[in-house]
């Protein structure tokens, strides 16, 4: 059995668009997650400005204390190393600690970000199943 002309052009037709839907498929995918990388980036950068504000109005808070001390000591030299020594006992106790906990717990948390988004790109919509029984159902 021989096929015909029209039969092998159908089939080179199928061949190119299951092809070109692979490509558009893999392009959309990509796309997706570069999306969700921009926005964690960007909620990051977000956070990280935030933190800057906070720390920079604990900085003035603290030479306020450190000033306040000094009056109440009557030296500004204790006043100041008073005021120091809290922050000093809390940077020995961060540094002496294990963060795993806290280096887990973030990178669990952007890995869902990630494969919820991808999964999102994977999995076809309502619209896009809707139309592949549509067509399905005029064949």
């Amino acid at each position: 059995m021989t096929d015909s002309p029209k039969d092998s052009d159908t089939q080179n037709n199928l061949g190119q668009e299951i092809r070109l839907y692979v490509e558009k498929r893999i392009q959309l995918i990509s796309i997706n997650f570069a999306e969700q990388i921009s926005l964690i980036v960007a909620q990051s950068f977000q956070k990280i400005a935030g933190l800057l504000i906070l720390s920079s109005a604990l900085l003035f808070l603290w030479l306020g204390v450190a000033f306040f001390l000094s009056e109440l000591v009557q030296s500004n030299a204790l006043g100041f190393l008073l005021a120091s020594l809290p922050l000093f006992l809390v940077g020995f106790i961060f540094s002496r600690t294990s963060s795993k906990k806290l280096t887990e717990r973030i990178q669990a948390e952007l890995i869902t970000k990630v494969m919820d988004g991808v999964e999102e790109s994977i999995r076809p919509s309502a619209t896009d199943q809707k139309n592949q029984e549509e067509n399905a159902g005029k064949e």
